[in-house]
């Protein structure tokens, strides 16, 4: 289970924060393999598309350059800093003339992830913030199963967020999109994917994942989407896939527990695919009793 100690450390650089021990390290490493083979198999080359219970649609996919900051490795304290050469030559085995990238950075921490634990360890010039990574992937492998519709998605406003958060703090990303899965931490009962739209691509992606103790803040009186239907197209195929009714009914009964809960005073945007699912649901249980 995920610490309040462990929390405190996820914002710190990973010269500020203490190595935690052989075990931990090599389970962040075996971590971010895992993360590494689910990026293949569900994200690397697919686009996400999302019919939402208010008609809109929105389009998102994870990149390989987008992939080493999810998941907690700082690409650019790596790779900006003039200390840190000896760790990208010595243990990551770049070429002083070698181009690389943030992904290239990701595969060889996987690749040698005893010289990175032992270099770690001696504390000089670290390379990982193995509690950011833990709660990172924690969440990317929460927030991996988007087939199941087990998720929800906030539609974002910070300006709410700040203005009415319990921690009184600011809202440092773009992102204008939250999906939102259940985790299994007391802590952190919730991870959350924000979305942000890029220019470039004119497709949205994934700015941040956040594990928050204050999840209930990111929900008072925002907007609440469900999803509907799910396409993933990899440019060979495309995969749609429906929300069933039970899912709806499930994803419903979530927030109506989560509002209730925190009072978020949320509203729960719905279009007629759910009126009629609501509809037909009290209409099924009128008639068994």
């Amino acid at each position: 289970m995920i610490s309040r100690q462990e929390l405190q450390y996820v914002s710190s650089m990973a010269q500020q924060v203490p190595y935690p021990g052989d075990d931990y390290a090599y389970d962040v490493i075996n971590r971010l393999s895992q993360a590494m083979i689910i990026f293949k198999q569900k994200y690397d080359g697919k686009k996400y598309s999302l019919i939402l219970s208010n008609g809109e649609e929105i389009v998102f996919e994870i990149k390989e350059k987008n992939l080493a900051h999810l998941l907690g490795v700082d690409f650019k304290a790596i790779s900006n800093n003039e200390n840190m050469k000896p760790v990208l030559f010595n243990i990551l085995g770049f070429n002083e003339d070698e181009q690389f990238n943030s992904y290239m950075v990701l595969s060889r921490i996987v690749e040698n992830g005893d010289k990175v634990i032992e270099n770690d360890e001696n504390g000089f010039n670290k390379i990982l913030n193995y509690y950011k990574i833990m709660v990172k992937t924690s969440c990317f492998y929460t927030l991996a199963e988007f087939n199941e519709f087990n998720f929800g998605v906030i539609n974002f406003d910070k300006d709410i967020y700040e203005n009415t958060n319990t921690l009184g703090s600011r809202f440092m990303p773009s992102s204008t999109k939250f999906i939102f899965s259940q985790n299994d931490e007391a802590l952190i009962p919730y991870c959350m994917m924000g979305l942000k739209y890029d220019n470039l691509t004119d497709v949205m992606i994934p700015e941040t994942f956040i594990a928050p103790t204050n999840f209930p803040d990111y929900l008072y009186e925002q907007e609440l989407l469900l999803p509907i239907q799910l396409l993933v197209n990899d440019d060979e195929s495309l995969t749609k896939l429906m929300a069933t009714p039970e899912e709806k009914i499930r994803i419903l009964n979530l927030y109506k527990s989560i509002i209730q809960t925190y009072n978020t005073r949320s509203y729960i945007n719905i279009f007629n695919d759910y009126e009629t699912i609501l509809r037909d649901n009290i209409s099924y249980k009128k008639k068994i009793k």
